[in-house]
């Protein structure tokens, strides 16, 4: 695992906001889209080497995750947008005290991680929150966002980070949206989850193209399920009307 600088943002104490795939496209869909309108440049990005080699008729060469850090100076912001989770604990926990590393060599304040929430929800998202010091609770209350209630875990990189960073003596929020599917991008949700963040952050982001995106998801699913129900009252059907001879 190394960690290559191609050069040095000018920021003063920046908040961190880091972002990995995970269900329903969520917390990646949401990073990338925030990095894009707010234009932030990529300055660095940590390599996380597997355990193989990949080859190209014959040629091989080692195999690595990128997780890329991008930065916004107009807004202070260090964007941290990585391509996969690694599987194994202690691993993921390499990686987080790697990105705290460079958080601490900007001086971070602040690291927001995103999640997703499986949970059949009505009409809007809800926007769920844990954080690592009690005087972040306030600040999550004031934006809405409900806060997890009795005992529990978050797995992966979304919870060890800001645990790490807790240790280290930086402030950790995880936000999750609620979803309904976990194997479809969930756009309305990456867009709750992106204006509750904004508004933590104090800045302004336009989401409404990811609200356009989500309606465009919406339909077609809506059509899917649409054609398969009339595909399986067409097969209800045509075995009624079967005539068998022997």
């Amino acid at each position: 695992m190394e960690t290559i600088y191609y050069k040095r943002p000018r920021l003063s104490k920046p908040s961190m906001v880091a972002v990995w795939p995970g269900m329903g496209h969520l917390a990646k869909t949401a990073g990338d889209y925030l990095r894009r309108r707010l234009n932030a440049k990529i300055f660095a990005e940590i390599r996380y080497y597997q355990n193989a080699v990949i080859y190209v008729n014959g040629l091989a060469e080692l195999s690595y995750v990128r997780h890329r850090l991008y930065a916004s100076p107009k807004h202070d912001l260090i964007i941290c947008v990585g391509e996969a989770q690694p599987s194994i604990p202690e691993e993921a926990y390499r990686l987080a005290r790697q990105i705290i590393r460079v958080a601490e060599k900007f001086n971070v304040r602040r690291i927001y991680t995103l999640a997703a929430y499986p949970n059949d929800y009505q009409d809007t998202p809800g926007v769920y929150g844990i954080y690592t010091d009690e005087r972040l609770r306030g600040l999550l209350l004031k934006q809405d966002i409900r806060l997890l209630e009795g005992e529990g875990a978050i797995n992966g990189l979304n919870g060890i980070l800001i645990g790490v960073a807790k240790n280290r003596g930086i402030e950790g929020i995880c936000l999750m949206a609620e979803i309904k599917h976990t194997n479809i991008p969930q756009h309305f949700s990456s867009k709750v989850v992106l204006d509750k963040l904004a508004s933590l952050l104090g800045i302004s982001v336009d989401t409404s193209y990811l609200m356009k995106r989500a309606e465009r998801f919406e339909n077609l699913i809506r059509r899917r399920l649409s054609m398969k129900q009339e595909y399986e009252e067409y097969l209800k059907v045509d075995e009624k009307n079967l005539r068998y001879i022997s």
